[in-house]
């Protein structure tokens, strides 16, 4: 195909026939190259762009594939789940999209007037003052932070809870679950609290309905209820980019959209790089693709063009600890011996950045864990980038530095938990499997090397797991002892 040439596991997604087909793509596997070239086999075949559902998850994503299928003179309006249900939506009923802050000002206002305020948030409330329960109650509200932060869950359940696609019913399961796993305080805290979160619920639905609004999560669950009823357009294809990100709304929307056109569904993705469980993505759909579509083949892309054989061995290595995460051996043709090199400061890692700095005169991207995390650095060049690893998801560069790699609340990984009010929402999993998942997509969006700034006070229990785990492909350089390190014997920097 046009001087491409494609692997062998590329090319058995290509012939595939599958009725429903996983494509688990490693990183920098070439899955875009692979959708690309599935869609242009398909159109050779007879299929009329018009007749495939082209979706993934960003506009950003949406924009490039569709791009590349242009380049390819394949004219497919590549769509996101969220402009997709809105089209459903907006084909038969009116309506227009809710202003953001409106369910905050619900929540403050409910929260401001609710009797049992004190019962739900769990802090030592002798700092509010002693006395009656309602003078605590009154300077608690005027805190603010414990107001706004009791907000933020709440807003956060009720869009966990809509984009599971869960009914009012949905609550009586809570409770129930709640008398089976707490004991007396936390029982009567949890009580509270979801018995204040369903009147938020069914007060904010209320006021969507009375203005003729719908949220993002509506986007999904009213346009499932209008193809149910009025079908849709006769696609005969529905091919999903970055599936490891969906979650239950949106697997609903796609088994309602296949049952009302028998439509062959090809997902792409990779479980590894699953890293938006806050905004409602589900791992277990992707894992377990076979349960919500039966007789599904899986195909893994197990090439990858961007990353060194060493660091394939790091990174498969450690994002494996993740006791769901499913086994795939990936190749490269590429060799890079030490691909990883740490460099330790004490206090700031302005203390080794300039040396850093100087030297680099490729592409680099710079990543952090958090927004916050660049303003720890001086002197950016022009040929570095910063932004977070949630963002970096997608790219790639001549190399990677990975900044804020200490052992902390807020270093990498984040040691900030879910309330726990979340989990009747959330996918139960290990305390740092997503941080694990975040970690391995910085690792890997490199096409050389990686550099690790890590505090040696407090060094990221990560670092010290690759250190144990990966130790022969690893440079460490402390600056200040003046000292690197090999695997073998230190020698004099």
């Amino acid at each position: 195909m046009e001087k491409i040439i494609l692997d062998k596991y590329q090319k058995k997604v290509i012939k595939n026939k599958s009725k429903n087909l996983l494509v688990i793509a490693g990183a920098g596997s070439g899955k875009t190259l692979t959708i690309v070239y599935k869609i242009k086999h398909l159109i050779k075949k007879g299929i009329m762009p018009s007749e495939i559902l082209c979706i993934t998850f960003t506009k950003a994503a949406a924009l490039n594939l569709q791009n590349k299928l242009k380049h390819n003179n394949i004219y497919i309006n590549v769509k996101t789940f969220h402009s997709l249900g809105y089209e459903i939506i907006k084909s038969t009923q009116n309506v227009t999209l809710i202003k953001e802050n409106i369910l905050d000002n619900l929540i403050i206002k409910k929260l401001k007037t609710y009797p049992k305020l004190t019962k739900i948030i769990n802090v030592n409330f002798t700092e509010f003052g002693k006395g009656k329960t309602e003078n605590i109650k009154n300077n608690l509200i005027q805190n603010t932070e414990y107001l706004y932060k009791l907000k933020d869950i709440i807003k956060t359940f009720i869009n966990l809870f809509k984009s599971n696609n869960y009914n009012i019913n949905k609550f009586k399961t809570f409770h129930q679950k709640n008398k089976k796993e707490h004991l007396s305080k936390t029982k009567i805290r949890h009580k509270f609290f979801l018995n204040l979160t369903k009147t938020i619920y069914l007060e904010y639905q209320e006021y969507l309905k009375y203005k003729n609004q719908i949220d993002f999560q509506d986007m999904i669950n009213k346009a499932i209820e209008i193809v149910q009823k009025e079908g849709i357009y006769p696609y005969k294809y529905i091919i999903i980019d970055e599936y490891q990100d969906s979650s239950v709304s949106k697997c609903k929307l796609i088994q309602t959209i296949q049952n009302k056109t028998n439509a062959h569904l090809i997902a792409v993705g990779d479980d590894w790089q699953s890293i938006y469980q806050f905004t409602g993505s589900n791992l277990e759909i992707f894992i377990n693709f076979k349960k919500y579509f039966p007789k599904a083949k899986i195909i893994k892309l197990k090439k990858t063009y961007r990353n060194s054989k060493e660091l394939l061995k790091i990174t498969s290595k450690f994002i494996m600890q993740n006791k769901n995460q499913i086994k795939k051996r990936m190749s490269s043709d590429k060799n890079n011996r030490k691909p990883v090199t740490i460099y330790y400061y004490n206090d700031s890692p302005n203390e080794i950045w300039n040396n850093i700095s100087q030297n680099i005169k490729t592409q680099t991207l710079i990543l952090g864990r958090n927004n916050k995390d660049i303003n720890k650095l001086s002197n950016i060049k022009k040929n570095m980038q910063y932004m977070t690893v949630h963002k970096s998801k997608g790219l790639e560069a001549n190399q990677v530095i990975i900044i804020n790699l200490e052992n902390s609340v807020n270093g990498f990984p984040s040691k900030i938990k879910n309330s726990e009010y979340l989990k009747y929402v959330t996918l139960n999993e290990n305390d740092y499997d997503e941080e694990r998942r975040l970690f391995y997509v910085a690792l890997t969006r490199t096409k050389n090397s990686v550099i690790l700034l890590v505090n040696k006070q407090k060094p990221s229990i990560f670092v010290e797991e690759l250190l144990k785990q990966s130790n022969k492909y690893i440079k460490i350089i402390d600056i200040n002892s003046k000292i690197m390190y090999n695997e073998k014997r230190p020698i004099t920097y």
